[in-house]
């Protein structure tokens, strides 16, 4: 087993009262995925936004590589190496697509100058996007702004990356794209210029889910109810629920949302 790259402990966040995630405790260690699963409004985005320095901590402690970042703000935990892929584009769409890429990394400090030109074409050329460079972010289909989502995030040659439903709603080739380059980025052999020490994501898809990851975190009305192996998180009897509800609910949609 790697050292331990993230700890979590008692992690809670209130809004006015209501509780969105209590007294979470999980880890990641070196060369590891974790996928987080859970019901919609389980918490899993409030989970990636604390984790990334988004939102701020209502309770609990977050060490990453040994230094403490629940107080940090975006940018510092940017500069220490966590990086964030929110749910829905957060491109800038008057700018061009190596425009959105560049100014992610300046505002990061990753790039010098000296540095920025070959960078950016190696990343947009790593996510398929060197060919679209000077096209305007708003011109682009969904499944290529979730590439430069990807790109942006990756801009910052962060060591931890939390993507959050970084598939949802794409085409099946932007998908298998980004799939491929998550499974090729985190994995031992293949590091490269931005290569991952650590991956969190949250995930829908039942496939991916139970594939992809070496441990699963399945969250439930904001606790973490389970964490631990693919086959091992399949054999607990709320997830058995939660895949049979998501399961009927996806016939329902097949049968054309018709009434039985």
């Amino acid at each position: 087993m790697g050292e331990t790259l993230l700890e979590v402990r008692g992690l809670s966040k209130r809004y006015d009262g209501f509780r969105a995630l209590k007294k979470v405790d999980l880890s990641l260690q070196t060369g590891h995925v974790k996928g987080i699963m859970g019901p919609n409004g389980a918490g899993k985005s409030t989970l990636l936004r604390l984790l990334a320095g988004e939102l701020e901590v209502t309770s609990g402690s977050v060490v990453f590589a040994g230094r403490a970042v629940r107080e940090l703000s975006v940018d510092r935990t940017s500069n220490l190496g966590i990086s964030y892929m929110p749910q829905r584009p957060s491109v800038f769409p008057a700018l061009t697509v190596e425009e959105n890429v560049r100014g992610a990394a300046q505002t990061s400090l990753i790039l010098n100058r000296t540095e920025d030109e070959p960078s950016v074409k190696t990343l947009l050329d790593l996510v398929g996007l060197g060919k679209r460079a000077r096209v305007r972010a708003v011109e682009l289909p969904f499944g290529e702004k979730r590439l430069l989502d990807l790109a942006m995030a990756l801009a910052t040659k962060p060591r931890l990356l939390l993507a959050d439903e970084p598939t949802a709603g794409v085409d099946r080739g932007s998908a298998e794209t980004i799939l491929g380059l998550l499974r090729d980025l985190s994995s031992p052999d293949s590091r490269g210029d931005f290569g991952l020490e650590g991956l969190i994501f949250t995930e829908h898809d039942r496939e991916v889910l139970f594939e992809f990851p070496d441990e699963i975190g399945f969250l439930h009305a904001g606790e973490l109810i389970v964490e631990d192996v693919p086959e091992q998180v399949k054999r607990h009897e709320l997830v058995r629920n939660y895949l049979a509800d998501q399961r009927n609910f996806e016939d329902f949609k097949g049968d054309g949302g018709k009434d039985a």
